[in-house]
């Protein structure tokens, strides 16, 4: 029978076209976003507005009641409050929220608010 090399060559298509869309995705992705950067170095300029940002995960952290991640891209780190589970270090996230920054004193903590996903009825 034919069916199982076609079947086969049907799966290595598959898994082969899925790989490289996420190639081609990538840079899309990176181009759309605000760099860190522009962030930190102009936080008047987008602060209690909605921004988005991509990058690889570096850390993540979960205290009592807070918990938040570092979002690094090629220009700088933030951190990014969330209420959702946190991802893995390593991962690469695009992520949309509101800029918040919390001063302590002489500190000042620029903060990215992870927007939630509000779904209505279905």
């Amino acid at each position: 029978m034919r069916l199982q090399p076609l079947l086969f060559f049907f799966v290595i298509s598959l898994v082969s076209l899925s790989f490289g869309c996420d190639q081609v995705t990538e840079p899309f992705r990176k181009l759309t976003a605000t760099k860190i950067k522009d962030i930190l170095d102009h936080p008047r300029d987008y602060e209690n507005k909605e921004i988005t940002i991509y990058g690889k995960v570096t850390d993540a952290v979960s205290l009592l009641v807070i918990k938040y991640f570092v979002m690094e891209d090629d220009t700088g780190t933030i951190k990014v409050m969330t209420n959702r589970t946190l991802p893995q270090i390593g991962e690469k996230l695009r992520v949309s929220g509101t800029l918040v920054s919390i001063e302590v004193g002489p500190e000042r903590w620029l903060l990215l608010r992870e927007k939630r996903d509000v779904k209505g009825p279905a």
